[in-house]
């Protein structure tokens, strides 16, 4: 796929939509109509406050009208201003891209998560630590890789990289749950990973948790492995 990003700027679409982005993306010169277009994911991930990319792909690869309009059926969850697609409050929507070619349309549901970086410590009075080998398809992570820990889809403490592979990770996770403090196992702990690059979520490749019990798990010589496909 050969393309590159020359404009994006706002855009009414008159009894479509309030406020949408005008994508358009330079090809081959030869010209032809676009027979399809496709977003890579039906669904996509981001974190509250990013701002990022998302284009179909445009099949054949040698057309030269490629000139997209691009919105958000929620633009409180998603919006899109200017050159910039933004990720505005937690939540789920639509965005749908439509060509200038035929009309020809795709769209891409995008989930707008909690940010994972941003865990208030100060709310939480216990907190474990978690020392992890972690792979992804079987590889070192890529440097961008974000890892979580969780509880029910809470963020509770982000992976800090202990390694320059980039292989060995040490999580600060928090919790306020009471039965800590009895001697009981707390609530259940799981990880996620993220690509930012991808704007995909994955979960252990084999359900993984841990109680939360205020102790540590692993060591760094000794650390628990957390696989990701």
């Amino acid at each position: 796929m050969k393309y590159r990003l020359s404009k994006l700027i706002c855009f009414c679409l008159v009894g479509m939509m309030a406020s949408c982005g005008l994508i358009d993306m330079e090809f081959d010169p030869e010209t032809q109509q676009i027979v399809s277009m496709q977003f890579n994911y039906d669904t996509v991930y981001v974190m509250k406050g990013d701002t990022f990319f998302l284009a179909p792909y445009i099949y054949p690869d040698t057309v030269s009208n490629t000139t997209l309009y691009l919105y958000s059926t929620n633009e409180q969850v998603v919006g899109v201003q200017n050159d910039t697609i933004y990720a505005a409050d937690e939540g789920e929507t639509l965005v749908v891209a439509v060509s200038v070619s035929h009309a020809i349309s795709d769209s891409c549901v995008v989930v707008v998560m909690p940010r994972w970086d941003d865990v208030n410590e100060h709310q939480y009075i216990n907190d474990m630590v978690v020392y992890a080998h972690i792979l992804s398809g079987g590889m070192a992570p890529a440097g961008k890789m974000l890892f979580g820990a969780f509880s029910d889809g809470e963020p509770r403490g982000l992976a800090e990289p202990m390694n320059e592979e980039r292989t060995l990770y040490r999580f600060r996770v928090w919790s306020d749950d009471f039965y800590v403090s009895q001697g009981r196992p707390g609530e259940e702990i799981t990880f996620r990973a993220y690509n930012p690059r991808t704007l995909q979520v994955q979960e252990t490749m084999t359900p993984f948790s841990i109680p939360f019990d205020g102790e540590s798990h692993g060591t760094p010589s000794k650390p628990i492995e957390l696989r990701f496909e």
